[in-house]
């Protein structure tokens, strides 16, 4: 079954569940419940939500808990099932005792392992036979090879299911809520002329996800930044601002259509799913009208063909430095 297909069906069978989680905040900037980063969108949620209930995975892996709003949609999909373990890393451990907290709070600690450290020491032991291995961290290259070499590589399942958050399609043209793709401030900061997306950029994002230091790679990464397209008065990216999603990219590129799903190319076909308003300035994203909204930012493949197309990237790369 294509990966299209098994999304429609989790939702058709278990999408009337979802008022369930209505308790949870829609807007990923609720600064009450997650005083630190923005979260998980509400749809894509919604969706692993879905997914988790229709699977029954016996085992789910998380790297990175963050403050534990990703971790509530699967905790709370497992409490249905009355099955499964999240095993959860996380580097810092203000944030992870924020997320113990929300869990236990909601009576789902039996559902989940915290685990303190960096994930690149902490998961070295981790079992090969997760269900659904879900990656929201460090959002370098060299992070999403360490991942796949290091748990996708040898993952034993033939029906596990990886995500990783923070990539969209080349296709996609988005905004930033109330400047063009990136802040007027960035546009000025002595790139040589260059759109923004190189160094200071992503030292930001790294001082405000608190993850393990980016790397001197995001010192090459552009981010293209499109005109106004027909009926459009305003400039538009696609999105992707880091070079994990740079190479999340490359590598869908070479998979079969149905082993890959966007979540932005699939959010359209599920309005029951999408907040029931948007916070403009919680949000902080727009469409290409300059309408509030979440991009959706959710890659979903299966673990087989990451397997195939990684092994085939990487040898692409040795013959490329060979000649």
């Amino acid at each position: 079954m294509s990966l299209r297909n098994l999304i429609h069906k989790a939702i058709t069978i278990y999408g009337h569940e979802t008022p369930r989680l209505s308790f949870l905040p829609e807007n990923r900037y609720n600064k009450q419940m997650f005083p630190d980063t923005g979260q998980y969108d509400w749809f894509s949620g919604q969706v692993l939500y879905c997914l988790i209930r229709h699977l029954h995975p016996r085992r789910i892996l998380e790297i990175s808990t963050s403050c534990g709003y990703a971790t509530m949609f699967m905790a709370l999909a497992l409490k249905e099932n009355n099955w499964g373990m999240i095993d959860t890393h996380e580097i810092n451990p203000q944030a992870s005792h924020a997320a113990q907290r929300l869990i236990m709070g909601h009576g789902l600690d039996r559902y989940v392992n915290f685990r303190i450290g960096d994930a690149r020491e902490t998961s070295l032991n981790s079992a090969s036979d997760y269900g659904i291995y879900f990656l929201d961290s460090a959002h370098t290259e060299s992070f999403l090879r360490w991942f796949i070499e290091t748990h996708i590589l040898p993952a034993s399942r033939i029906d596990s299911l990886l995500h990783v958050h923070d990539i969209l399609p080349r296709s996609a043209r988005v905004r930033r809520w109330g400047n063009p793709p990136f802040p007027e401030a960035l546009h000025s900061r002595g790139t040589g002329g260059k759109r923004p997306g190189h160094k200071w950029f992503a030292k930001s994002i790294a001082r405000f996800f608190r993850r393990p230091a980016l790397n001197d790679e995001e010192d090459f990464f552009e981010v293209k930044v499109y005109p106004p397209g027909p009926g459009q008065e305003l400039e538009t990216c696609d999105g992707n601002f880091t070079t994990e999603a740079a190479l999340g990219n490359e590598l869908v590129a070479l998979m079969k259509q149905g082993n890959f799903v966007y979540l932005y190319d699939l959010a359209g076909e599920y309005p029951q799913l999408e907040p029931r308003k948007y916070n403009h300035d919680a949000v902080g994203r727009t469409d290409a009208q300059g309408q509030a909204m979440e991009w959706n930012e959710s890659l979903w493949c299966h673990v087989t063909a990451m397997k195939d197309v990684y092994r085939k990237y990487s040898s692409m790369k040795e013959n490329q430095k060979k000649q």
